[in-house]
């Protein structure tokens, strides 16, 4: 028999994600029950003094959506049971963009009627706040705690099985902001944080693509057979680093995002058609010399080719890492990047690697190390939006995976031919564009 202690364990809890909604008429259908229970339960025990107000109704509304919603997700979800999330005022009464309706000041009050005894709909386990006392004069400081865990009462359960809910039913609200910006990382392994910023024209005027794109996506055929992947979850953001909305940019939040190539290309389809990926070849070098204005001095061939200069054509694996740690980078390494040694012979040291690289690009050696790596995703992030734009004023669906986009097989010579214009349009010169 599992015990209380096992089911909410925190270990097998994830974050609340409060923009999930309901897509289906069905999962529709099982929240508005719920909240005319919740409703009802407010009425029977007069725990309001009078009607809410349209605004406060919507946000009464959308918090039981969202909370059922991810419940009714963590219980698909082999490796979870359940959620933990924050109830702390100093969060729930804050103003964020990032923070989402439901994690309001009414989200205490709407979880003590859902997990009521006559309701179970939700199990609750309280969060708690540890502090030690740190000097003599009895003074008090955090030391940690848990935050509060939320499962699936039985009520929910037997709903979830009855309107026979899966993960088709789930997709993403868009209250959830789409640009997000993130402060620069205290430490290399720590996680950047969301930072707060007034929209001034740029800013709307990239909210107003990916509204447009994430809308062009979530209506168009796409399927997935990949067990672990839900095609709903289609929503994209582009989140930039380093408080600066000239770094970064990149798309983040498809389910094929996380999938191999080859997964990709076996499980996703698109108007019932197989697909096919379109990838920018050698971008970032490209892209640098764009900026060093410097596109006749353009090598002919491979960009990664060292072989002149002594390494061997079987490096460039290795090549390739060596050149994108440079790129991302203030100072020349010291050591060769992770993984790259079995790439090159032995006698082969990162001095050779360097001398070669700068013998082979010159021109744009001096910007490779000047920490111009963030910019180039902005640029690279620009070109991929540009061009799901292109391809959605054709009526072509296409999904972004950084440098490459992956289309249905009967689009991929229009998608090619608009890929290198893109290109072309930012930066005067033609890409190669190879099917992966």
């Amino acid at each position: 028999m599992q015990r209380h202690e096992d089911i909410l364990s925190p270990e097998k809890a994830r974050a609340f994600n409060p923009f999930l909604c309901a897509i289906s008429d069905k999962l529709k259908a099982l929240i508005v029950e719920v909240q005319k229970q919740v409703s009802g339960y407010e009425a029977y025990y007069k725990t309001r003094e009078r009607v809410r107000r349209p605004a406060d109704q919507i946000t009464f509304e959308r918090t039981i959506e969202a909370i059922l919603c991810d419940l009714c997700a963590v219980t698909l979800e082999p490796q979870h049971n359940s959620l933990h999330l924050p109830l702390s005022n100093k969060i729930l009464r804050a103003k964020s963009r990032y923070k989402g309706i439901a994690l309001g000041k009414t989200l205490p009050d709407i979880l003590n009627i859902l997990s009521a005894p006559e309701m179970d709909f939700v199990v609750v386990e309280k969060g708690h706040s540890n502090f030690k006392i740190v000097d003599e004069d009895l003074n008090m400081a955090f030391a940690g705690g848990r935050q509060t865990i939320l499962r699936a009462g039985q009520k929910l359960l037997s709903r979830i099985e009855r309107f026979e809910i899966t993960k088709d039913d789930l997709g993403h609200a868009s209250e959830e902001e789409v640009l997000v910006l993130r402060a620069p990382k205290r430490h290399a392994a720590s996680i950047a944080e969301y930072e707060e910023y007034e929209d001034n024209q740029a800013t709307l005027g990239l909210r107003r693509q990916m509204t447009g794109i994430n809308a062009w996506l979530g209506a168009a055929d796409i399927s997935c057979s990949y067990p672990d992947a839900n095609a709903a979850q289609r929503r994209l953001r582009r989140i930039f680093n380093n408080s600066d909305f000239a770094q970064g940019g990149r798309l983040y939040g498809g389910f094929w995002q996380s999938m191999s190539s080859d997964e990709r290309q076996e499980h996703i389809s698109i108007n019932q058609d197989a697909v096919v990926e379109c990838d920018y070849g050698q971008m970032n070098i490209l892209l640098l010399y764009a900026v060093a204005a410097a596109q006749d001095h353009l090598p002919p061939g491979d960009l990664y080719d060292l072989s002149e200069y002594g390494i061997p054509v079987s490096c460039r694996p290795g090549i390739k890492k060596v050149m994108q740690t440079v790129i991302n980078s203030t100072v020349l390494p010291r050591r060769l990047p992770k993984r790259s040694r079995k790439h090159f012979p032995p006698r082969i040291s990162l001095g050779d690697i360097l001398a070669a690289i700068q013998e082979k690009h010159p021109m744009i050696f001096p910007l490779m190390t000047s920490g111009i790596g963030m910019q180039l995703f902005r640029t690279e992030a620009d070109i991929l939006v540009d061009v799901l734009e292109a391809l959605r004023s054709k009526g072509i669906v296409a999904l972004p995976v950084h440098d490459a986009v992956i289309v249905a097989d009967e689009d991929k010579d229009t998608t090619r031919t608009i890929m290198k214009a893109v290109f072309k349009d930012h930066t005067g010169i033609t890409p190669q564009v190879t099917l992966g």
